[in-house]
């Protein structure tokens, strides 16, 4: 099974709706709704099967961990919730072992570290930050 079935899979699992429609500015967005959460996918915004997958990950993230903002109380912080949603799926799409293992093989420009585990660019340069300043990973 290919991971954006996995994904769709999972969400099926946890009563989660996914949605496609057009919207004007958002590319992608998921909202609670009564004690689970629905996603919204603009499918006139999605690139690529990879970009797919990040979006409907990171989504995922904020569904599973219940993690909205409110825009109407100062102690709410937005980029907190979206570094846990992305953190989720970093786990999820690019799971440690397997980028140690990546780059132990030789596929070390992050070009190919994004082909290979089929996520773009942009998330694949999160996600090697994430492992390597935040969490203190090594390499070696």
């Amino acid at each position: 099974m290919d991971r954006r079935t996995s994904l769709y899979l999972y969400a099926w699992r946890n009563h989660i709706d996914v949605d496609y429609f057009p919207m004007q500015t958002a590319e992608a967005f998921s909202v609670p709704i009564g004690g689970t959460c629905a996603i919204a996918l603009d499918p006139t915004k999605i690139r690529s099967e990879a970009d797919e997958a990040v979006k409907l990950s990171h989504e995922l993230g904020h569904c599973v961990y219940g993690g909205f903002y409110n825009k109407y109380t100062p102690f709410d912080v937005r980029a907190q919730h979206e570094n846990k949603a992305n953190a989720w799926a970093v786990y999820r799409l690019i799971p440690w072992g397997k980028l140690k293992q990546a780059v132990k093989n030789g596929i070390t420009e992050v070009w190919d570290l994004a082909e290979y585990f089929d996520v773009t660019e942009d998330f694949m340069r999160w996600a090697l930050s994430y492992y390597t300043e935040r969490k203190n990973y090594k390499f070696e």
